[in-house]
């Protein structure tokens, strides 16, 4: 775990050797968001999903490549239960509906839009 970040360098002796699935790319695919198998009580710190750099996983198969939209950040309009959730090119704020939206940055980068979403905006997804 020489190269994911320190919060997840800080439970390295617990996260080796465990399996996952990739369930996303963070910072232009420089890192995986991976999700750990097994139950809420065994998993390291209780937390399921943890950002990892390429270079410190052990694929047992190709990572699958991020659709379309999935190159585009997550920003939110709206507030609260209400939040509608915009697909936002890098370097703008506003969605590719036009709509205002704002990034949620996490740790310096930002979560990709996901046009399965509950709460995806229509206009964003076509």
């Amino acid at each position: 775990m020489l190269h994911s970040p320190a919060c997840t360098r800080d439970f390295a002796t617990s996260l080796v050797g465990r399996s996952g699935r990739v369930t996303g790319l963070l910072r232009n695919g420089t890192y995986a968001m991976v999700e750990l198998d097994g139950e809420p009580g065994e998993l390291p710190g209780g937390i399921r999903r943890w950002p990892v750099h390429w270079d410190d996983l052990e694929l047992s198969q190709p990572a699958p490549r991020p659709e379309s939209a999935d190159a585009y950040r997550l920003g939110l309009s709206g507030s609260g239960r209400d939040a509608v959730h915009h697909a936002v090119p890098q370097g703008r704020e506003t969605g590719l509906c036009g709509q205002r939206a704002y990034p949620l940055p996490v740790m310096g980068w930002s979560l990709s839009f996901s046009a399965t979403a509950t709460r995806a905006c229509p206009a964003c997804i076509h």
